[in-house]
């Protein structure tokens, strides 16, 4: 604001391009974000762009994704109920502790995030994994939303040592 830009909401405009970064990017272009525990607002604003770029270094590309744990906020009265539910799908989910402070990292809108690793031995085959896990994670009650975003990033830029890589959407379908 100090240099003259302003901001906006998704109620006052529609959004041409969003360019965010990602934890884990796989060869269809599916993401793991929420490192920053703001994946909900993040999926909100990139789904909602005409055209959604994420830009990574190499250490971030896997061949599948899971290595990074899937994050998950969840408003805290439901804490135990969706632990025990994850558990009983294969995962590990552990609460997100602040650092240098005591308790919970709490959200922007005032929710917990569980990481969740291993929970990827819970997806069948039917449907593309990334796509059916980001639903089953989603319709666990008290999940706000989960940190896979499978199927929204048009372009993904990869930057290395020696030269940058781009790999559109449109290329691998």
């Amino acid at each position: 604001r100090e240099a003259g830009i302003n901001t906006t909401t998704l109620d006052e405009y529609d959004i041409d391009i969003a360019v965010d970064g990602a934890d884990e990017v796989n060869p269809t272009l599916d993401l793991i974000k929420g490192g920053g525990a703001a994946h909900t607002l993040e999926k909100l604003v990139d789904s909602s762009a005409k055209k959604f770029v994420v830009i990574v270094d190499e250490s971030k590309v896997v061949e599948e994704l899971g290595k990074f744990p899937v994050p998950l906020e969840i408003i805290p009265e439901a804490l135990r109920v969706v632990k025990d539910t994850l558990v009983d799908l294969g995962g590990k989910p552990e609460l997100r502790m602040g650092i240098q402070k005591d308790g919970p990292v709490i959200t922007d809108n005032g929710n917990f995030i569980l990481d969740t690793k291993s929970i990827s031995a819970a997806v069948t085959v039917f449907l593309p994994a990334c796509h059916k896990l980001e639903k089953e994670l989603n319709i666990i009650p008290g999940v706000l939303e989960n940190g896979i975003f499978a199927g929204l990033a048009d372009k993904v830029i990869i930057g290395k040592m020696s030269a940058i890589e781009e790999i559109d959407r449109e290329d691998i379908l």
